[in-house]
Parts: structure tokens; C-alpha cells; sequence
């Protein structure tokens, strides 16, 4: 049996988004602590997009491909949404096992995405030029 897995921004406020954060994790996966501030003291770089920049990875993300996940988590790389300065929800994506974790005020839910599609590898463009590893 083939699971449906929902791509990462389904059911997000991801249409009211007008800035990202893209974050990078050391080593690890997010903790199981919770949500958002034992989230955030784990984020070892962050890099604010806004304008065009932002609007792009906005893009990007929506339109990420669905996939099937398993259960690593590398590169660690994050992504934050904000609509102003209030934080819509924030993802963490991997590129080897194709997880999308989705972390919302109600707690967390696993995704999945297709890493080998063009708005996944775009998207992975930019994170290696703002976070390189």
C-alpha cells in the first residue's frame, strides 16, 4: 500500500506570507520540546528574505512536489513564514529523505516532498547560497 503524503504547505497560511527566514539547525533534527521558543534556540543561522527574494522562495515552497518521506534529516535546513512580523508557521526540510516537518502554533506534523523536483532543487539553490554547508 502507497501512502499519500501532503506536500509541505498544504493547509498552511502560506498565502498570507510576505517574508522567510531561512534557518540552518546543527546536526540534529528539531527536539521534541515543542513549539515555538524551545524551537528557536537551536537555530545556529538565520538569513531574513523579503521583497521579490521572499516572494520567490514563497513560491518555491508552495509549489515543492509531492514525495515520500523516511526518516533522516540532512541538510538541516529551516524555513520560517511570516505575514509582517507575526510568524505564521515555520518547516524544516530534508533533502535526503524527502521530510518536510510542519511547525504550527498546534504542534507538529510530517510532510513529504519530492527532492529531486525542479522547485525542490531551486529551493535548495537558494538555502546553499544564503546556508552554505
Amino acid at each position: 500500500m502507497k501512502w499519500n503524503w501532503n506536500t509541505p504547505a498544504w493547509e498552511t497560511p502560506i498565502g498570507l506570507a510576505d517574508g522567510v527566514e531561512l534557518f540552518c539547525l546543527p546536526g540534529s533534527i528539531v527536539p521534541e520540546e515543542g513549539w515555538p521558543d524551545t524551537f528557536w534556540r537551536h537555530v545556529s543561522e538565520r538569513h531574513l528574505l523579503l521583497g521579490v527574494e521572499a516572494q520567490r522562495v514563497i513560491r518555491l515552497f508552495r509549489e515543492l512536489e509531492p514525495g515520500e518521506s523516511a526518516r533522516c534529516h540532512f541538510p538541516p535546513w529551516g524555513l520560517a513564514f511570516y505575514e509582517w512580523d507575526t510568524l505564521l508557521f515555520a518547516a524544516t526540510l530534508c533533502y535526503e529523505c524527502n521530510n518536510a516537518y510542519i511547525y504550527t502554533a498546534q504542534g507538529k506534523e510530517l510532510r513529504a516532498f519530492d527532492p529531486a523536483g525542479p522547485n525542490a532543487a531551486r529551493l535548495r539553490d537558494v538555502l546553499k547560497q544564503h546556508l552554505p554547508l
